[in-house]
């Protein structure tokens, strides 16, 4: 390295050029670019060389972000140098030496370079600066003579390394510049979303509110001015009594547990003193202790949505008591219809295989009545879907003993072919307000049951009896056949699909249907029973 001049003071020219750079602001430059640009230019004009470049470091690589070539006016870049191949002159930079070569064939430091870079280039002269950022090196900056050997000053140096300096100081400064127009258009944009959004945005620092956009204090009925002097503690005044406790203590295991983002929904007590449903989603930050720093909740109206909600869930309930009722009513056909038209064809068995003509006429007269008790099963089936889609409430008021009686004829075939004796205690009088075909499936299924479970060691009997007793019907049938095993079949004598016998005929269905019917009309049954000495059934109707 060459001795330098001892003259310390900036030349007037020098002078000017740093004061012009310092005053410059970031705004004056669009890009880095520009920056790098003004400063190699400058360079060549204060030192009086020929070229002037910046070259950042990237890895093991010199990358020329910057070169300007004063002969020819024009800036070049993306020229690149491996470090690996010059490991002295590389190892200056990072030891923060200026490189001042008065004789770059020479220097210790420069004469890596004079195959493959000084020589072709024509330089004699260079003056690097290594560039610092934080400590760290980050590029150089090289200042080169050529063709006219000189002597680099102190005043040369000086003033290379101000303009270094400088040139890391509005670097830093554009960094910041863009950083902030990048920060300022972001909050412009959260401004736009948080402003304009019909969801609500909160943020609570330390347990006190730090931001809440309009559309949160919109959702509220509160003022921001209101809602800033809230703590966490008193937003929760605000909540549903249902949901207060239950809500709290979710937020509170989450934040325990350093959950990042959860929601939940509650109902929430505007100013105006009524709820709205609402649900938060929450953003929560941490520090090192586990305490949570910034609470951050987008918050949305869901009022709407939750009738919606409600509404679907009250369609579903309704279509599925409908397809209940749909089940049920199937059974009611299938039973009622079946006793009837099973009660005709063994009218018909009967007349078949009789060859007495007044048995046969007498007969006729069976079938004839069962017919027309059909047509009266059909009609009031019809009835019964004309009140389940209009109102179930709208029941019919019919005489007990009649209904009975009708009933019976539905099974006067079976009756007659199995020899049931059946006794009928029920006043003339005696009136119940009652959906028919309910009523109707009632008496048919403990009539069939009575008989179809009859013991085969003594004449079917059964006894039907009825009266008000509180202003309660209370119906009973009661017969001799084989009993019920109540010991072991209590539980499930009116369970769907539960027979007790091992009768074909059986399917399960018909207690079922009973009880079924029964609750519908607003009433219970209840049985007792003995093996093979009978069944009594107990029905008490509203």
């Amino acid at each position: 390295m060459s001795d330098i001049n001892q003259n310390l003071l900036y030349s007037d020219v020098h002078f000017d050029l740093l004061l012009k750079l310092y005053k410059s602001s970031s705004y004056d430059f669009s890009s880095l670019e520009n920056v790098y640009e003004l400063f190699t230019a400058i360079a060549c004009d204060g030192l009086d060389i020929d070229r002037a470049s910046y070259w950042r470091i990237d890895g093991e690589k010199l990358v020329c972000v910057d070169l300007y070539d004063r002969d020819q006016n024009a800036h070049f870049k993306n020229d690149v140098l491996d470090s690996n191949e010059l490991p002295i002159y590389f190892s200056a930079l990072k030891e923060g030496i200026a490189i001042v070569a008065d004789h770059v064939l020479t220097n210790k430091y420069t004469q890596e370079l004079k195959d493959n870079y000084l020589i072709p280039l024509g330089i004699t002269d260079m003056l690097d600066i290594p560039i610092r950022e934080n400590g760290k090196l980050v590029g150089v900056f090289c200042c080169e003579h050529r063709d006219d050997p000189r002597k680099w000053s102190a005043t040369d140096l000086g003033f290379a390394r101000s303009l270094c300096d400088i040139l890391a100081i509005k670097v830093q400064r554009f960094k910041c510049h863009q950083l902030e127009k990048v920060l300022i258009e972001n909050e412009r944009k959260l401004s736009l979303i948080t402003e304009n959004s019909n969801d609500g945005f909160l943020v609570v620092e330390n347990r006190f509110v730090t931001y809440i956009s309009p559309s949160y204090c919109k959702l509220l009925g509160f003022t921001q001015e209101e809602v800033y002097q809230m703590e966490m503690g008193d937003i929760f005044n605000y909540f549903h009594k249902d949901d207060a406790q239950r809500i709290r203590e979710f937020i509170y295991s989450n934040l325990l547990k350093r959950v990042k983002y959860f929601s939940y929904e509650f109902r929430f007590k505007g100013k105006n003193g009524k709820y709205h449903w609402r649900e938060d989603s929450a953003s929560v930050m941490y520090d090192e202790n586990g305490s949570y720093t910034k609470y951050i909740v987008v918050s949305r109206d869901i009022s709407a949505l939750k009738k919606a909600d409600e509404k679907v869930k009250r369609l579903y309930s309704l279509s599925k008591r409908l397809n209940e009722k749909l089940l049920d009513f199937t059974h009611i056909i299938s039973h009622n219809i079946r006793s009837n038209t099973s009660n005709m064809s063994m009218i018909i068995d009967l007349i078949d295989a009789s060859d007495d003509e007044k048995e046969k006429a007498e007969y006729f007269e069976l079938l004839k009545i069962s017919n027309n008790k059909l047509s009266e099963t059909i009609f009031h089936l019809n009835e019964t879907i004309k009140i389940r889609m209009e109102n179930e409430t709208d029941k019919v008021k019919i005489n007990v003993k009649s209904f009975v009686e009708n009933a019976l004829i539905s099974m006067n075939g079976v009756i007659k072919n199995d020899k049931v004796a059946i006794d009928i205690a029920i006043p003339d009088d005696l009136e119940i307000t009652t959906i028919p075909s309910y009523f109707d499936s009632i008496i048919l299924n403990l009539l069939t049951n009575a008989i179809k479970y009859k013991s085969p060691n003594r004449s079917p009997k059964i006894a039907i009896k009825a009266e008000k007793i509180n202003n309660k019907l209370v119906l009973t049938f009661a017969d001799n056949g084989i009993g019920i095993d109540l010991a072991k079949n209590k539980n499930k004598i009116f369970g769907m699909y539960k027979t007790f016998h091992n009768n074909p005929d059986a399917t399960g269905l018909g207690l079922f249907m009973t009880k079924n019917h029964i609750e519908v009309l607003g009433g219970t049954i209840s049985v007792e029973s003995e093996v093979d000495v009978g069944t009594t059934f107990k029905i008490q109707l509203g």
